[in-house]
């Protein structure tokens, strides 16, 4: 029995402009008491946070990472330091089952100094293109558009799991949250689309939002820039817009910050970046000395902005 999960909830609710359909598919499907951290006063919970469990490549292995998450504090108890007092707890918590990183979405501009503050630092930025329908429509013989109903949900991620670990420094999202990403897409108005081969097999796939004038996309995946075309052709037509904005990895000037990170296991992360980058001019004692902004920019690639997340409840 979790006694506190109401009070979470309704804390929640307070601090949040979530629908009730969200707060549902949050608590029934993400939310664990273990990972709840949070701070009563009279028998009431005040302040609260999530530490959500993830795995994430780096450099041809796996890390675990904590996502904080749902970071709040009721209105009338804010300006006391409860979230300073519950970061720096769950940090110490998160050292204890061995997490090697933990990063974190800023829900506004301004809160990327009060994480800098703890320890965060930028981490994973992402760049935008801009996708306008061409004229003449192309199509592909053998290649089908479908929504998500058509293929079943195991061939789905399977295709969505290879593509996602095709990537250097990404934050992975298992098959439970997979289902749990397309649910919220659904809520949320948004759809996704996938590309099938003759085979039946997907080959693309794209989440995205109507917004307007045209569609966002929050994730494109795909085998080669053909499908991708098609698969942004397609999601413009179902939509009656011409053009699409997309988010990427980076690709150069104008990026944009996404989220921060802050290393908890140094030693780890050390002696594997070392062993994987033979060339850098640092040697572990180096490494080990810098403090911990610096090191996990540098443990992270951020120079050359080789780490990414993306479809995270944000």
């Amino acid at each position: 029995m979790d006694n506190n999960k109401p009070q979470l909830i309704d804390l929640w609710r307070t601090s949040f402009d979530d629908s009730e359909e969200f707060i549902s598919l949050f608590f029934d499907r993400v939310y664990k008491k273990e990972n709840a951290l949070f701070i009563e006063k009279d028998g009431k919970i005040v302040s609260a946070l999530q530490m959500l469990p993830y795995v994430m490549t780096y450099y041809g292995t796996e890390i675990s990472v904590n996502y904080i998450y749902g970071a709040c504090t009721l209105p009338s108890e804010r300006g006391q330091g409860l979230m300073r007092q519950l970061i720096t707890e769950a940090f110490e918590v998160m050292k204890s089952r061995k997490v090697a990183l933990t990063v974190i979405i800023p829900a506004d501009p301004w809160l990327f100094d009060y994480y800098r503050d703890l320890g965060y630092t930028e981490a994973f930025d992402y760049s935008e293109e801009t996708y306008i329908r061409p004229y003449e429509i192309a199509w592909e013989q053998g290649i089908l558009i479908v929504p998500p109903e058509v293929p079943s949900m195991e061939t789905l991620y399977k295709f969505f799991d290879k593509k996602q670990r095709e990537r250097t420094c990404y934050v992975l999202h298992g098959y439970d949250d997979f289902v749990t990403i397309l649910r919220d897409l659904q809520q949320s108005g948004g759809q996704m689309l996938t590309a099938l081969n003759v085979r039946e097999e997907p080959i693309g796939m794209i989440f995205f939002y109507p917004a307007g004038d045209h569609i966002y996309v929050r994730e494109l995946m795909y085998d080669n820039d053909h499908i991708k075309n098609l698969l942004l052709q397609e999601a413009t037509t179902q939509n009656n817009v011409e053009k699409a904005i997309y988010r990427t990895s980076f690709t150069g000037p104008g990026t944009f910050p996404l989220g921060m990170a802050r290393v908890l296991d140094r030693d780890r992360l050390i002696h594997h970046w070392a062993s994987t980058h033979e060339n850098s001019v640092l040697n572990i004692g180096e490494l080990k000395e810098m403090e911990t902004q610096s090191l996990t920019r540098l443990l992270l690639g951020y120079q050359s902005r080789e780490a990414y997340m993306s479809l995270m409840l944000d």
